[in-house]
Formats: C-alpha cells, structure tokens, sequence
C-alpha cells in the first residue's frame, strides 16, 4: 500500500488517512511517502509498518543511537531537534482545542539546552544470555531486555557504574532473576544523579535477599567510581515496580544532594525529583513567573515530591503548604525546609485530591503538578468551591491536561499556556498554564 502521512499521532507515529481508517505508522514523518503493510487493526485504526521509503522529509536525520527503534525509550530521534520542538507545541495546542474546546495562543516551545544526555536518572533491568548477564531496557512493548552498553539520553557516569556493576557481577557468577525459572538475584539497578553536586546513588534491586560477594562488588565499585556516596539494596520481589519501600543502606547515608537554582534538595530512592534539572529550573522560573506570587499570597503547592516547587514560592509568598502523598518524600521535603532555613512552608502527607476536599482552606495560589494522568474530579471541584484566584497547572500530558481545563473554564480564564521541553527525543512534553478566577 503506497501511503502519504499528513499528520502525528501524539506518540510520534505518522497518521496516514485511507478511505476505510486511519493508519498509525512509526517512523514515518509529514510529507513522506512510503510503501507500507498493516501489522494490526484495531476498532477505529490500524498499524502499519514501512516496507519502503518512497520519498522522505528534509527533516528526517539519522538517530544518533545505535539502539534506536529497538529499545522503547526515545521515538523521536529521526526527527530533527527543531521539528520535534514544533510536534510537541503542536500536540498542546491540538489537545486544548480537540479536547478542551479552547482556543488559545499556545507559546513557542522552551528548548532544551543539552537535547542529549540530560536524565538524572538511569534505569536498567537485568536479564540472562548465553555469554553472561546482561543489562539494559526493555524492547519496545515487550518485557524483554535489549543489552544496551550506553543510553544517550541518560548522563555518561550513571551509564558507567551500571557497566561496572554488570561486569562486577557477571565476575561473580550472580544470575539474573528469571520470573519463568523463578530463579536467579539481581532484577534492577538504578542510578541516580546530582547533576549540580555530582553526586551519586546506586540503588540495587533484586528478588531475594543476600547481597552476593558484597564487600569486594562494594570496594570496586566506590574505587573505580568516586562519585558514588550511597549505595542501597532493596529486595523487591513486585512485578509491577521497580523501587520497592524498604531500603538496606550498605554504603553512605542512603540518599544524595542536589541543587537547583539557590536551594538544596535531599535526594531519596523514593523522593521525585525532576529528571531533568536543567529545564526544570526553567519550568519552575516561568511557573513562578506567571504565578506572581506576593508576601501576602499564601499557595498550595500540591503533589509537591521534595518541596522543590514549594521552596522558591514560599521565598515570594506570605506562606505555602505542600501536600504529597508519598511519607518519604515529606520528611525530606521538611528537612529541605531547614537545610534551606525556610520557615514560611509546611509539608502535608495526604493525598492532594483527599486533602484539598476535607480541608477547603482557602488558598490565594494553587500549584499543582500532578502525574501524568492529571487531576481527580474531586480536587477540581474543591477548586471550583475555594475559587483561589490564580492556579497555576504544571502538565506533563496534554490531554489530561486538557481535559482538566475543560471542567475549570467555567470558573477560569485560561491565560496563558506555555510548553517545556523536558524529554527531548522522546513524544513527553511538559507545559505550564496560567487560570485566573473570572
């Protein structure tokens, strides 16, 4: 089937029209015309894959990884840089038109200044081959694991502990966990980084307990990458998460620093912090920006992790309450507080939504930067019965951001909306929007 695409998909994937259904094509871009077959149909479209490329568009480049397209963590690195910046404005602004009715100027995209190695936080799972273990991500849409000796996205030294934590224990004879044998050790490890401190946390997970030849894997380790001040063990056995709740502190103090902008964050293995520091400062500046928070605002900043978003509004407010749900992240969101001599915040451990319903305390600014499937109903109506006079929505996805603005409009100017570029190479695009009370 000769084919055209005319548009994205909001995952990246080219969006041909046939005269029976759409057709969700990856690696295709606008403009390019290519032979396809049909993979999969489902109820309302179908899949295609490229067979041949019969025309291609000037801004198509050659993916800078090796692993492109087998591992399922970027989608976009055929792209070039700007042309991805424009297909994430574009999903914005097409999320608050098709979704929320609303018609507003979306501002030009804020570029990532390091579009390439920019996690601070490296993610690798575990797996058995015939020449030994081996460590990397999952294969697009399986769970298994493509050995992936760098990832381009994620900083270089989080890359090189996990290649000397594999070999370390593939020295060591130490096997994978196989959830069909239901047999073997190590299932995950996870760095995380202080890009400003140049700290870092090693965070080993593995089925069961008993930490192999730990003392000279340790030793290794810690002399060949000084940068490391903790390294944690979690015996995790869930298949559904990676970091489980109970950490066994083999080295260090069990968590980390990190600094953004004048503020000092402790770093946990349970704590969110933002993995990209550098646009996070951005992202914060214009939150706070279109905000304009004064000493006689108080602000609630809810889903508020480690109170980073908390502790530069509380530096402009009269005061700030920060609710998290998750306990870890409010202790070290109270000793931020201190580290950092701010006594105009409080930290709540309560879910937002159950919070922000029981409490209606009236707040002049609500912050809230919830996860990616966005609001409960139940908040937005707490909303609706408090009427702060601002609130300003930190989003990173579209169409539940836009389908959140579709229930505050009523009460809410929507003022402005402006989106961040915090994953580059991959489809995820942040965005922050100004409401005003009517």
């Amino acid at each position: 089937m000769k084919v055209k695409a005319v548009d994205y998909a909001h995952d990246g994937r080219g969006v041909v029209k046939t005269w029976k259904d759409l057709v969700f094509v990856p690696n295709l871009m606008i403009g390019e015309e290519a032979e396809i077959t049909i993979t999969s149909n489902k109820k309302n479209y179908s899949i295609g894959e490229v067979k041949n490329y019969l025309s291609l568009s000037k801004e198509r480049v050659t993916p800078s990884c090796m692993y492109y397209q087998q591992c399922g963590g970027c989608q976009l690195q055929h792209m070039a840089y700007e042309h991805q910046l424009e297909m994430k404005q574009k999903r914005v602004s097409d999320a608050l038109k098709h979704i929320a009715k609303l018609y507003v100027p979306v501002d030009d995209i804020i570029k990532s200044t390091s579009p390439f190695e920019y996690r601070n936080k490296i993610q690798m799972a575990f797996a058995n081959s015939k020449t030994g273990l081996i460590a990397g991500f999952y294969q697009a849409k399986t769970k298994k694991v493509l050995n992936i000796n760098t990832c381009l996205i994620e900083h270089e030294e989080g890359n090189q502990v996990i290649q000397t934590l594999k070999t370390l224990l593939d020295s060591y004879h130490v096997k994978a966990y196989d959830p069909i044998t239901k047999k073997g050790w190590i299932k995950h490890a996870v760095i995380k980084k202080g890009i400003y401190t140049n700290e870092l946390m090693l965070i080993i997970i593995s089925q069961t307990e008993g930490f192999k030849k730990q003392p000279q894997i340790i030793s290794a380790l810690i002399q060949k990458h000084p940068n490391i001040k903790t390294i944690i063990h979690q015996v995790n056995p869930s298949i559904y998460k990676v970091i489980g709740n109970k950490d066994n502190i083999i080295f260090g103090d069990g968590f980390i620093h990190d600094t953004l902008g004048e503020f000092t964050f402790k770093i946990r293995p349970q704590s969110f912090y933002q993995v990209n520091p550098l646009q996070a400062k951005k992202l914060y500046d214009i939150a706070l920006d279109l905000a304009q928070i004064n000493k006689k605002d108080t602000v609630l900043d809810a889903y508020c992790g480690v109170g980073t978003i908390s502790l530069f509004a509380a530096k402009k407010a009269k005061h700030v309450t920060g609710v998290e749900l998750i306990e870890d992240a409010v202790s070290d969101a109270n000793y931020n507080a201190s580290l950092n001599h701010m006594d105009n915040v409080r930290f709540v451990c309560d879910d937002a939504e159950t919070f922000m319903a029981s409490n209606h305390a009236h707040f002049d600014i609500v912050i809230v930067d919830p996860p990616r499937d966005g609001l409960q109903l139940s908040f937005i109506e707490a909303i609706k019965v408090t009427k702060p006079k601002k609130v300003v929505y930190i989003s990173c996805e579209p169409s539940s951001l836009a389908r959140d603005l579709k229930e505050l409009k009523t009460l809410f100017h929507v003022k402005k909306v402006v989106p961040v570029d915090m994953f580059s190479q991959t489809y995820h695009v942040e965005s922050v929007t100004l409401l005003e009370l009517k």
